[in-house]
């Protein structure tokens, strides 16, 4: 039995060895992937979009990925192991994701000898050096904000006091959203929701623009807030939205494909019509086409809540309102295929029966993996699995490097 245990725990080392030392070598190719910018095709959000789809892996692992493959300049000791497989994925995402590029040699020297559980603890009591915290009590608050392009971006650094109540204010808010979308979930599957910071940020706006109005906001009605007006000129051929500019033909499209609209027809200025309030997808066909396609059709993506429902041929050039001409669609991908990026043909209704494609006609679908002929030979060292010895913490400190 001693010699079979010996046996086993030699293989299990051996196949860790290459697992690492693959992973290590797909790391390195989304380095480059990243300095580059070769993720940047047509339909694909980000470069986490981009491992998820090309590797068939779930979105945490693709950011684990992406992570280490961001650090690899910063931390090359822990970068050396890994490639010889010396340490495994899950050490050295922790590490990339934690650690300053400082204690690069340190950690180098612990982490093949400990517990992931081990590493995770360490690396949470990482202290901050000296300097740093002399520089955040000194600095200014600097608060930014303002739109770029069709995006809003803020920018916030402010002392460790009020960026905790801004915190507390945030996750309030998001957890506002997550149990009205959600009642009968608890806050443990949060992760799995669609429910954002970005729901949080904009339901704390809202929050407070109640308090400072007196409570006037709570009045008013979410869809006549949001409601979306086409002011469709007849003579002209135009669409302007409220109070706006002339609309691109992609973004007319994009706001009447799934939306609540009322159409405001004019000639010349004159009102000619209005007509009423008009959902173009109905919530019965809605619920069909989300169950149906289970989440955005687009490869590797895997928004499943909150979708919006797709018009295939626009209901402007006479599409219908029938499953067989509509998909689901995440917010991010509607956008796409109105702004040209991608098109979709043909009828979901059957299985596959329709095509994506980005603006250079090439079919996007998911990628199976490609294995060799020959699995790869093992590196020229094992991996040694850690020590799994118990720590004494109240024993262990940091070195002060500003000593």
């Amino acid at each position: 039995m001693d010699v079979e245990h010996e046996q086993i725990e030699r293989r299990v080392s051996e196949l860790m060895g290459v697992i690492n030392v693959a992973t290590a070598e797909l790391v390195a190719v989304i380095a480059h992937v990243i300095e580059h910018d070769l993720w940047a095709v047509s339909g694909i959000r980000s470069v986490e979009h981009w491992v998820t789809w090309q590797c068939g892996v779930s979105p945490r692992r693709a950011r684990d990925l992406v992570t280490t493959a961001r650090r690899r300049a910063d931390l090359p000791e822990m970068s050396k192991l890994f490639d010889a497989g010396l340490v495994t994925e899950d050490a050295a995402a922790a590490v990339a994701r934690r650690a300053p590029a400082e204690r690069d040699n340190e950690l180098a020297e612990l982490a093949p000898m400990m517990l992931h559980t081990q590493l995770t603890r360490m690396l949470w009591s990482l202290p901050r050096l000296e300097q740093a915290d002399r520089d955040a009590q000194v600095a200014q608050s600097i608060v930014t904000f303002g739109a770029v392009g069709d995006r809003w971006r803020m920018r916030v650094d402010v002392p460790l006091d009020e960026g905790l109540v801004v915190e507390k204010a945030l996750v309030a808010s998001r957890s506002q959203v997550f149990h009205e979308r959600h009642p009968d979930e608890s806050e443990g599957t949060a992760w799995r929701s669609s429910v954002d910071w970005g729901d949080g940020l904009a339901r704390m706006a809202e929050l407070a623009l109640q308090a400072v109005d007196g409570g006037l906001s709570s009045h008013r009605r979410p869809a006549d807030r949001f409601q979306v007006l086409l002011h469709i000129d007849v003579a002209h051929g135009t669409a302007r939205s409220h109070m706006g500019d002339v609309l691109p033909d992609t973004m007319r499209g994009y706001l009447s494909c799934d939306a609540d609209i009322r159409a405001v027809i004019e000639s010349d200025g004159v009102l000619a019509a209005m007509s009423s309030r008009l959902r173009t997808v109905d919530d019965r066909t809605r619920a069909f086409v989300e169950h149906r396609d289970g989440g955005c059709v687009v490869p590797g993506c895997t928004r499943r809540r909150w979708l919006h429902i797709h018009h295939i041929r626009h209901w402007e050039h006479g599409g219908r309102t029938e499953s067989s001409n509509l998909c689901a669609l995440c917010q991010v991908h509607h956008r796409l295929v109105h702004a040209g990026e991608l098109s979709i043909a043909g009828n979901p209704d059957p299985r596959f029966g329709f095509v994506i494609r980005d603006r250079y006609g090439q079919e996007l679908r998911p990628r199976p993996p490609n294995p060799r002929d020959q699995p790869p030979s093992p590196p020229c060292r094992r991996f040694r699995h850690p020590v799994g010895e118990r720590i004494g913490w109240r024993y262990f400190d940091w070195f002060d490097q500003t000593r």
